[in-house]
């Protein structure tokens, strides 16, 4: 099988430019007294984002408090995101949900150059997205977005199936709106140009609110608890759930909007250290205090708020180490990622001759064919929220 390939390594040497002065990561670091190597990679969204703002409050943290040089690397795809993580590159990688495609081989990494990734969860924060629009768009519903434009957006399979859920949602499909190719970061300068009139974002984060001090923004909200609205759902994303929020870009007091909810969680691959995993997870929460407050959602990196339940990639044993020792691991969670782990060794194992049996168009319905065959369904673990328009408050 051939899951780091040229294409790979191409892609993790053109990412690392983006590091000053950082050698790549799985070198022989030594580790400190507090089981740490004194520097780590780790790979996110673009500056300015929600999920690079709070990656950056941690690393500061870990350097000032535990002498640990965190590196973040930032890329606008997701395959730019995981394939550093995949070749070695960086050493952890906060990614959307590539990273569960990715584990399951799916889409863009249903190719020989990908297949299904021995990955795992090490920490999975909660965190609330959704769709903006200007408040004097005349968009006040999903359904007002039909003949709008919307951003299909460029190497971000996660985010597309999310606006497809969100069109699904509204009776709409792409087919009827405008779809304006675009990077993930380019949304916001976009909606300030008249380019696009709806954006996907974290509800917050410096450049969203920054939007908002400038302009006057909606959140698109999911009220209705219709079944029917949510019924494409469960294949687009089957990881969210429906959540309130009462603050964000945007919303004044006393507002909210119901968007969606979801761990964009910090992943390694299988092989990782399991001492390492569990000293940085512990490092994370003993230092909590000291980032806290940072931004808007590093209080959702407390060990209180983070998700305990393996929904669809198992958590490293590291993290579970951790959880046991805290008394927060059962064996119903156990019984769970023993299935999730055993489902990932079931695909790998497979993948090899589903590739050599198929053309090359033929390998993603090949692939999505052996699953359905072979695999009892996907392990969602999860009763989504979408099932009857009722959002999930507590993840945990």
């Amino acid at each position: 099988m051939r899951t780091t390939t040229t294409r790979l390594a191409a892609l993790g040497a053109v990412a690392v430019l983006g590091l000053t002065g950082c050698a790549a990561a799985g070198g022989s670091e030594p580790v400190g007294p507090n089981g740490l190597p004194q520097q780590l990679v780790w790979s996110t969204y673009n500056v300015g984002t929600g999920t690079y703002n709070d990656l950056a409050a941690i690393a500061n943290t870990l350097t000032n408090e535990e002498g640990v040089q965190v590196r973040l690397m930032t890329a606008d795809t997701g395959i730019g995101r995981l394939a550093p993580l995949v070749n070695g590159t960086v050493d952890y990688a906060r990614a959307g949900d590539e990273y569960y495609y990715a584990f399951e081989g799916d889409y863009e990494y249903a190719s020989e150059e990908w297949g299904p990734q021995d990955l795992r969860m090490v920490w999975a924060p909660p965190g609330n997205y959704g769709m903006l629009v200007r408040e004097d768009s005349g968009i006040d519903s999903f359904a007002d977005l039909e003949g709008k434009r919307v951003p299909r957006l460029t190497a971000n399979t996660s985010i597309n199936n999310k606006m497809e859920g969100f069109l699904n949602y509204g009776g709409l499909t792409w087919d009827d709106v405008e779809q304006v190719p675009m990077a993930y970061g380019e949304q916001i300068a976009g909606l300030e140009a008249g380019q696009i009139d709806a954006l996907y974002q974290n509800v917050v984060g410096s450049n969203i609110n920054e939007l908002a001090s400038s302009t006057e923004v909606q959140w698109l909200s999911f009220d209705d608890p219709d079944p029917a609205r949510y019924e494409t759902w469960e294949e687009l994303m089957p990881m969210v759930t429906v959540g309130e929020i009462t603050s964000g870009a945007g919303l004044e007091e006393g507002e909210s909007a119901r968007v969606l909810e979801y761990t964009i969680p910090l992943t390694t691959t299988a092989d990782r250290d399991a001492d390492e995993v569990y000293h940085l997870v512990k490092a994370m929460v003993e230092n909590y205090e000291h980032y806290e407050g940072t931004t808007p959602d590093t209080k959702q990196f407390s060990f209180d708020a983070v998700l305990k339940e393996p929904l669809v990639v198992p958590f490293h044993e590291g993290t579970v180490r951790y959880f046991e020792e805290r008394g927060v691991w059962t064996e119903e969670l156990e019984r769970k990622n023993d299935e999730l782990v055993e489902r990932g060794e079931r695909m790998q194992e497979a993948w090899p001759g589903v590739v050599e049996s198929s053309a090359d168009e033929e390998l993603e319905r090949n692939w999505t064919e052996w699953k359905q065959n072979e695999l009892d369904g996907p392990q969602n673990g999860q009763e989504n929220g979408q099932e009857n328009g009722e959002g999930n408050d507590d993840e945990n």
